[in-house]
């Protein structure tokens, strides 16, 4: 499993363990968990966000997708942080910094 998938499955058992109070259901407790959005390879996709509340839509961010790690720079907003502008260029840092060490 990649660590989106067992990120996942983490929650789900956190979740199927949740002891409801009432009939309105899990919602209220589902907000303080981050589920991982994951694609159908189980790498994290490149946004991430938290549920809507209350009609708001949630805060959304970028991550690496292999590792889920924030990409640094870019924003954290409610809508659309446009990863794959920050992602492409962290991606690109990354291989320029891998390509001076190996000089």
């Amino acid at each position: 499993q990649t660590p989106c998938q067992q990120e996942l499955d983490q929650v789900l058992e956190r979740i199927s363990t949740m002891r409801l109070p009432d009939e309105r259901g899990p919602l209220e407790h589902l907000y303080s968990l981050h589920i991982p959005n994951c694609d159908k390879h189980g790498l994290y996709n490149l946004k991430q966000c938290k549920m809507s509340v209350n009609g708001q839509r949630g805060e959304c961010w970028c991550v690496d997708p292999i590792h889920g790690k924030v990409i640094q720079g870019a924003p954290t907003i409610r809508g659309d942080p446009e990863c794959h502008l920050f992602y492409t260029a962290h991606e690109q840092e990354d291989r320029g910094a891998h390509a001076l060490r190996s000089q």
